[in-house]
């Protein structure tokens, strides 16, 4: 036997002497000084009664005691075990972020895109990771798309941490991302939840496929969206001020609240799309097409509807006709 197993061994014996002990103890000595000795009042018979009822009731007593310590000792080491099981998995999981980000600096975009989904599978498996994880993503696609369109198809790493960003588990809170100056031309973000997402005048999303994605709250100031598929989009509360939204597909999208101060919107189809309280000031919607666009309480000053067709639109005043900018090109409501 080798000296642990002796060790156990010896552990297991003295353990068994001393609950002899306690137990012969408990129900020989101890009940009986309980009772007290024999002929004061008592029978032999009686007092011999008296003693094993005692002895039982101390014996339930250890009993439960007993259970009580085992049960203790029990959860303690329990938590030992849990605790000893997380830092087990802190450890493995954090070797796996440290090793996928260090193929991140890799010169092959394969390598790197390996990495990403690595990364994305650590970002699923824990909650505490998560916000770590999509600062990298973000990171990465800065640096990778900084530079300007070369009109070549995105590298492997690109793709997948678009893939990241459009296939990360949803929450119901926000969780904006820094995306600012990214330059993702025709990406495939469908369905993405980029609530809150910061872009900005250097970020170009043209012909970006955002059909059904989330950019509730998201500041898309100044961002190239020219030629996206934005149909069915959460755009409430965004803000794209100056926004180049030129021939975009906005169909359906629910946009109450949203600005679009200064944004063009040329030839853009805005039809079905829900406008309440939306913010067009300065807008350019020359071409645009708002079939049956809800434009209840926007704010219509001085934007530019020459050429739009507003025959369908629900929710517009004169007053607010009066205050944008129609041209004989311009279809209106019938009255």
């Amino acid at each position: 036997m080798t000296s642990d197993k002796w060790g156990a061994l010896a552990t297991g014996v003295l353990m068994a002497v001393v609950l002899g002990a306690v137990v012969w103890f408990v129900g020989v000595p101890v009940s009986e000084w309980a009772v007290g000795p024999p002929g004061e009042g008592l029978t032999r018979v009686e007092w011999l009664t008296a003693v094993n009822n005692a002895r039982s009731t101390l014996l339930t007593g250890l009993t439960v005691v007993g259970g009580i310590v085992g049960a203790g000792f029990g959860a303690r080491r329990y938590f030992l075990d849990r605790d000893k099981q997380r830092l087990e998995e802190d450890k493995h999981l954090i070797d796996r972020f440290d090793a996928a980000w260090g193929r991140l600096a890799s010169e092959d975009p394969l390598i790197r895109a390996n990495a990403l989904r690595t990364l994305f599978r650590l970002m699923t498996d824990s909650e505490r990771d998560r916000r770590p994880v999509l600062r990298s993503v973000c990171d990465l696609l800065r640096q990778r798309t900084s530079h300007p369109d070369d009109g070549q198809r995105a590298e492997a790493d690109v793709i997948a941490a678009v893939d990241v960003l459009r296939e990360r588990p949803r929450r119901e809170d926000a969780d904006p991302l820094d995306l600012t100056g990214v330059h993702l031309p025709g990406a495939d973000l469908r369905e993405a939840v980029l609530r809150g997402a910061h872009f900005g005048a250097e970020s170009i999303l043209a012909s970006a496929k955002l059909s059904g994605s989330d950019l509730r709250d998201a500041v898309l100031t100044a961002t190239d969206l020219t030629g996206a598929d934005l149909d069915a989009a959460r755009l409430a509360g965004a803000t794209l001020d100056t926004a180049k939204l030129t021939s975009a597909v906005m169909t359906n999208i629910s946009a109450a609240g949203a600005s679009f101060f200064d944004a063009t919107l040329r030839d853009a189809d805005l039809s079905g799309a829900d406008l309440r309280g939306a913010n067009l000031r300065r807008a350019v919607l020359r071409g645009a097409k708002l079939d049956r666009a809800d434009l209840t309480d926007a704010d219509l000053t001085d934007a530019d509807f020459t050429g739009a067709d507003l025959g369908t639109a629900l929710g517009l005043t004169r007053q607010a006709l009066a205050n944008a900018v129609t041209t004989a090109a311009t279809t209106l409501p019938k009255a």
